[in-house]
Formats: C-alpha cells, sequence, structure tokens
C-alpha cells in the first residue's frame, strides 16, 4: 500500500549529502540537519513511550478484571447484578486503576489525541484536495464539451439545407456506408464457412 519510502532506502544518501557539506564547508547546515534529526528522534521517543505507559496501564486493567470475574464453572450468584449496578463498579473500577492525577497518563493521552487530531485534520484537508480537483475537472470537462457543442451550432447554421449539392453529398455518404457494412458481412460469412470446412 502506498510508496516504499522507508528510512532504510534513503538513509546512505542523506549520510553522503551531509558529509558533502561538512566537506564543502557548509557546517551551519549539517549542524542544522543533525539538530532537526535529534529532535525528530526525541519526538518519536516520546509517543512511544506514552504509548507503552497506556498499553501497560491498560494490559493490567485486562488482568484485573479477568481476575476479579467468576469462572462460568462456579455457582451462579444469588442476587444478580443490574445494569445500573454493573456500570457503577465498572466506573469506580476505572476511577481506581486511572487515578485523576496520575500527570504520566494524561501527558501520554493528551500525546495521543494531539498525534490522531492531526492525522485526522491531515486526512480531512487532503479529501477536501482531491473533492476540489475532482470538481475542477468536471468543471473544465463541462466548459470544453459547452464550447464545442456551441462551435457545432454555428457550424450548422450556416448550412443550406435546400442545396441539392448538399442532398447529392448525403446520398453518397450513405451509400459508402451502406457497402462498407454489406462488404462486413460477406467477408464474416465467408470466414464462418471456411471454419466450417
Amino acid at each position: 500500500m502506498g510508496c516504499n519510502t522507508s528510512k532504510d532506502n534513503f538513509q546512505p544518501a542523506v549520510d553522503e549529502a551531509k558529509e558533502d557539506s561538512v566537506k564543502n564547508g557548509d557546517i551551519s547546515k549539517a549542524a542544522e540537519d543533525a539538530s532537526d534529526k535529534e529532535k525528530d528522534t526525541e519526538d518519536g521517543k516520546e509517543k512511544e513511550a506514552a504509548a507503552t505507559k497506556i498499553q501497560a496501564v491498560f494490559r493490567g486493567h485486562c488482568a484485573r478484571k479477568s481476575l476479579r470475574q467468576p469462572s462460568k464453572t462456579a455457582e451462579p450468584s444469588e442476587e444478580p447484578e443490574t445494569e445500573e449496578t454493573e456500570e457503577l463498579s465498572t466506573k469506580e473500577q476505572l476511577q481506581e486503576e486511572f487515578p485523576l492525577d496520575d500527570q504520566e497518563l494524561f501527558n501520554a493521552a493528551t500525546k495521543i489525541q494531539a498525534t490522531f487530531r492531526d492525522h485526522m485534520s491531515r486526512k480531512e484537508q487532503a479529501a477536501s484536495a482531491a473533492a476540489k480537483s475532482a470538481m475542477n475537472m468536471v468543471g473544465s470537462a463541462a466548459a470544453k464539451i459547452e464550447e464545442k457543442m456551441q462551435d457545432a451550432v454555428h457550424e450548422l447554421e450556416g448550412i443550406d439545407l435546400a442545396d441539392p449539392d448538399l442532398h447529392k453529398a448525403a446520398t453518397k455518404i450513405q451509400a459508402s456506408f451502406r457497402g462498407h457494412k454489406v462488404r462486413q458481412e460477406v467477408s464474416m460469412h465467408c470466414t464462418a464457412d471456411e471454419s466450417k470446412k
């Protein structure tokens, strides 16, 4: 899916370009490139750490939940839990597992939300750009068709339909086309007869 531009594919060329710029005395450009690379690496590490933290918390939540649930072979409880009771207990459990004052978890969730919103924004912009492009293409095609229709109408307005030469020309064209169709049919019958033999 998509193009195959991984970091491994173009990293040697980037490294070579950096070496050339350092050799040519363009040290400030090489330093800028290095600081940009460090910034991207730090941002990636932050995202990875945030995702790891959330995954760990969620796995712990699932494990604790599975330990609390009675096995299916156990005796059914005397009082069946209602939806309201289950909802309250689940809400309380979530509040226990994900405390509101856990700043690291809050920062991780904020980072993930911001990344997702950014992704959705870019996706919507690409879709709207594609839609605008399609509308422009349709509009230009419609304008070209309209222009050709107008040209054809203007061309037909100049023709005198009472002209006898016009009738002779039309008759000649029709006769030529009929002859063409008959020759096609004859050649098809000849090839069909030869294939039967």
